[in-house]
């Protein structure tokens, strides 16, 4: 018996991994270790994974979200920096009063209320401000004599997850990347259902009236189905395209 209809080029990729996902259920009973061949099953299934788990990257926010929860995370540092300067500035000991004092100007130089402002001038004026932590000596005293280190540190850490997200969101190159990873999924998951074909194919012609005359019969209705859906499809567009003229 021969599989009718299959090509890479025909399907979406929602319906390449409806035929995957048949294909695996359809084949999965059949002895292909015995045989000493698992290659041909376990080919399918690993390519069938790796290009479903590449979708959802696509079909997903994650970005966004990433972006969203990361900017969270370095409003609530920043917060917690000036929360905590604002304390110290109540304290009776007048080198923590001026210490705390030392970093809430400095800060006011910069920005104040970052989460206010726009992502681009929130994450250029904490840099500015972080570096003046760094080398401005008065701010290192001042930071020393509080004993905040880790707390300006968390400020840090949280801008540069914040800005790797944003750079990888905005990379003119990631759009190009995920589309060229998606193609060799699809290829690869294609080149696997190939070979298992070939391979139904040929056996079933040495043994009519088995079970693999059976799963290819199956494949092929899983394909004529996915036909009936595209037709579906392009009806439906083409009666929506009539409506509007």
């Amino acid at each position: 018996m021969k599989i009718e209809g299959f090509s890479k080029s025909r399907f979406r990729n929602a319906e390449f991994v409806s035929l995957g996902n048949d294909v695996i259920s359809i084949t999965k009973s059949y002895d292909w270790v015995g045989l000493g061949i698992p290659g041909f099953y376990t080919r399918v299934d690993a390519s069938l994974n790796n290009l479903v788990v590449q979708l959802n990257k696509l079909n997903t926010i994650t970005e966004t979200a990433g972006a969203g929860l990361a900017d969270k995370h370095f409003n609530n540092a920043w917060r917690a920096l000036k929360y905590i300067c604002l304390c110290y500035e109540l304290h009776p000991d007048k080198k923590m009063h001026k210490a705390a004092e030392v970093l809430i100007n400095l800060s006011k130089t910069h920005g104040y209320n970052l989460h206010q402002e726009s992502l681009q001038e929130q994450n250029a004026k904490a840099k500015m401000f972080l570096a003046d932590c760094e080398n401005v000596e008065e701010a290192k005293l001042a930071i020393q004599q509080l004993g905040i280190k880790e707390i300006v540190d968390n400020v840090q850490i949280a801008l540069d997850a914040l800005v790797l997200i944003l750079d990888e969101r905005n990379s003119k190159n990631a759009d190009q990347k995920r589309e060229n990873e998606t193609k060799l999924f699809r290829r690869n998951l294609a080149e696997s259902l190939d070979g298992m074909f070939k391979y139904l194919e040929a056996m079933s012609g040495l043994t009519a009236g088995s079970e693999l005359d059976i799963m290819i019969k199956k494949i092929n209705e899983c394909i004529l189905k996915l036909e009936l859906s595209q037709k579906i499809r392009s009806n439906r567009k083409s009666e929506e395209l009539s409506e509007t003229e």
